[in-house]
């Protein structure tokens, strides 16, 4: 560390694959600038190498995410159970840190967070020649996955207790938590119900994750619409994808609320009764606090089958593997008053706790 600084450097390294990984570093990057001692840059590993690279690979990541899973589920298992993959990463690893040793030098930082495992990796190696730079990991689901764990990471940060024990390193583990952004902290359910005019006879089934196309919003709206669900309320938000919200508009509009991007999802989320959504690290998290039913749609292969599996078992969230699942799910909970099967028990202040421990090991590093 460098003791004639006026300000420690904190670089946060996510990766822009979903939005998840972003807006974990985005919500640590809140906390951090309400130190005045703390310098803090967000970037992202494809800032690295030429544009048109990074917009190609998550082209294609997306493209197989969506028309052929099963060859993202080939990839993840073997990166997480055969040896030969701890080769490919270290090349990887090795790579990506000699194209971003530029970046890294103009930077400069005191210590990394990432919010991804492959700048995790790339740190690690970088590390090899800046021994005193500190990085910290912080997982950004409730499942491990191997290529997360590194000998250069210092501190990791991860989901729940439970899952401590499957950090297998020599690093400090802490269950902070998912870090979320302010917004999700000190919503009042029923203010966030009159915000947005929702009676209280209504039962609010939030639509997320559709952005990506990922989430076939269609469907599921076509399904319960059958059904004649008289006190069910569909709010669908479609973030992003601006033909999505288009064609739901179009078709749906009469039956259901039609979003693109909002800012007042969190406020959504607190007055809501249910969500149906995938089960993405960061989305479980935010639905965690917010006390509303989790409905997980068809997770995909990977980490959100995990994810799915922890939730559901430790958690209360409903997995539905189809669309009659779905429904019957939903006209269960349009029956019933509102008390969330979903166990309110993630950790709003994640990013405060991530921010402390990050300070304190600046300070102990320059002493």
């Amino acid at each position: 560390m460098q003791e004639d600084k006026e300000k420690y450097t904190v670089l946060l390294l996510s990766v822009p694959i979903g939005s998840g990984h972003k807006l974990a570093a985005e919500a640590i990057k809140q906390t951090l600038e309400d130190n005045p001692q703390v310098n803090v840059i967000h970037g992202n590993i494809f800032d690295f190498f030429p544009n048109f690279l990074g917009q190609g690979f998550l082209k294609f990541y997306l493209a197989v995410l969506r028309y052929c899973p099963w060859l993202y589920q080939i990839a993840y298992s073997w990166g997480n159970s055969q040896g030969g993959s701890l080769w490919l990463r270290s090349l990887l690893n090795r790579l990506l840190a000699w194209l971003g040793r530029d970046y890294l030098k103009n930077v400069h930082p005191d210590a990394v967070i990432a919010t991804h495992a492959t700048p995790a990796g790339i740190i690690s190696c970088y590390k090899k020649h800046h021994p005193h730079l500190w990085l910290g990991a912080v997982i950004t689901d409730f499942t491990i996955h191997r290529w997360w764990l590194c000998d250069g990471v210092d501190t990791y940060f991860v989901a729940d207790a439970l899952l401590c024990e499957k950090v297998k390193t020599q690093a400090e583990v802490i269950a902070s938590g998912i870090p979320l952004r302010k917004q999700f902290l000190d919503n009042n359910r029923q203010e966030c119900r009159r915000r947005f005019n929702w009676r209280d006879e209504e039962k609010i089934c939030l639509l997320l994750g559709g952005g990506e196309g990922l989430l076939p919003m269609e469907k599921i709206i076509r399904a319960l619409r059958k059904q004649n669900l008289v006190n069910l309320k569909i709010i669908a938000i479609t973030g992003h994808n601006k033909k999505l919200e288009e064609r739901l508009r179009a078709a749906y509009s009469d039956y259901a609320q039609i979003y693109g991007f909002c800012e007042n999802v969190p406020q959504m989320m607190s007055g809501a009764d249910m969500i149906i959504s995938k089960a993405g690290g960061l989305t479980s998290a935010e639905v965690l606090v917010s006390d509303l039913d989790f409905i997980i749609y068809k997770p995909l292969p990977g980490q959100e089958q995990g994810n799915a599996k922890f939730l559901s078992k430790y958690y209360g969230a409903f997995i539905a593997n189809n669309k009659n699942e779905l429904v019957a799910h939903v006209t269960k909970l349009c029956s019933e008053q509102h008390t969330s099967s979903t166990k309110k028990q993630g950790n709003p202040l994640a990013a405060t706790e991530i921010c402390q421990v990050i300070f304190h090991k600046l300070k102990e590093c320059r002493n």
